[in-house]
C-alpha cells in the first residue's frame, strides 16, 4: 500500500532528464557526502538519482537498530527511486502523509529556479519499525542535492535520525521549510487523508469487509453489478493494493475506516 506513489513518479517522469547532458561524476559527489553525513552522524542517507530510477542507502548504527541491516555503516544499491527498505517499515498512516508531504515539495520545488531549490527542505517526523517489530519515531528530511544543467529535479538526499522526541502524536508534523529566508508552510493531511476514499467507496469497502459479495451490495445500495466492481477497482487503485483484503487492511490502517 503506497498512495501517491503513482503521482511522485509522473513528477519524476516529467522532468525528462534524458534529454539532457548528466555529469555522473556529479552522483559520486554526492554519495561521498552522504557517507561523511552518516559517518558523522551514525543516521541514515538516501541518495535518489531521479535520471536512472536508483538509490544509494548509507547506513550508521540506525540501520542495525532498524533492522535495515546487520552492520553499521552499510552501502546499498537499490534498482528504485524509492527507499523501499525504509518505507515497509514506515507506519501506515505516516507513510500516506510523508507521500502527501513529498507531492507536495516535489510539485513546489518544480517550479522554483536551481538556486531556489536548494533552499528548500520538507521535514517531518514518523513512525518506522525497528528490528524487533516496535515503532520508533525518525526525523526525516528530503531536499534537493543537485538540479540537472537545466534546473529539473534529479539528485535528492533523504535523511533520516532517531528522534529525540519519542512521543507518539497525531500527524508527521510536516512542514516544508526555507533555510535562507526563514519561511515555515505547515501541512495538516487529515482531511486529506480521510478523502483518499469517497463516501461510496468507503460504504462499498465496509460491505466487503462484513462479507458481502458485489451482487448484495449492488442490491443493498440500489446500484448495478457492474458500478460495484467499477467502484472496487477504484479503491484497489486509489489505495494501491492488490485485493480486498488488502485494501481492507490498509483503509484500517490508515484509518478510513
Amino acid at each position: 500500500m503506497d498512495v501517491l506513489r503513482k503521482e511522485l513518479n509522473h513528477i519524476y517522469s516529467s522532468q525528462h532528464l534524458e534529454n539532457e547532458i548528466l555529469d555522473i561524476d556529479e552522483i559520486d559527489r554526492c554519495k561521498k557526502m552522504a557517507d561523511s553525513m552518516v559517518s558523522v552522524t551514525n543516521a541514515c542517507c538516501v541518495i535518489t538519482d531521479a535520471a536512472h530510477d536508483y538509490c544509494y542507502l548509507f547506513g550508521g548504527e540506525l540501520v542495525s537498530l532498524l533492522g535495515i541491516a546487520d552492520e553499521p555503516c552499510v552501502y546499498k544499491e537499490i534498482c528504485s527511486s524509492d527507499e523501499d527498505v525504509i518505507y515497509t517499515r514506515l507506519h501506515p498512516e505516516d507513510l500516506v502523509e510523508k507521500r502527501m508531504l513529498e507531492y507536495e515539495y516535489f510539485k513546489f520545488v518544480d517550479t522554483l529556479s536551481s538556486e531556489e531549490k536548494l533552499r528548500y527542505k520538507a521535514t517531518c517526523r514518523i513512525r518506522v519499525k525497528d528490528n524487533e517489530g516496535n515503532y520508533r519515531i525518525l526525523d526525516n528530511s528530503t531536499q534537493i542535492l543537485k538540479p540537472s544543467p537545466l534546473g529539473k529535479i534529479w539528485l535528492i538526499l533523504c535523511c533520516y535520525d532517531l528522534s529525540p522526541y519519542q512521543m507518539d502524536d497525531n500527524g508527521i508534523n510536516a512542514r516544508i521549510k526555507n533555510n535562507h529566508s526563514g519561511e515555515i508552510i505547515r501541512f495538516s493531511f487529515a482531511d486529506r487523508k480521510g478523502s483518499i476514499l469517497t463516501e461510496r467507496e468507503k460504504e462499498i469497502l465496509m460491505l466487503i469487509k462484513d462479507g458481502k459479495p458485489s451482487k448484495l451490495i449492488a442490491d443493498a445500495l440500489g446500484i448495478s453489478i457492474h458500478t460495484v466492481n467499477r467502484h472496487r477497482q477504484n479503491i484497489l487503485e486509489r489505495l494501491s493494493v492488490g485485493n480486498s483484503v488488502e485494501a481492507i487492511m490498509a483503509a484500517t490502517s490508515m484509518g478510513i475506516l
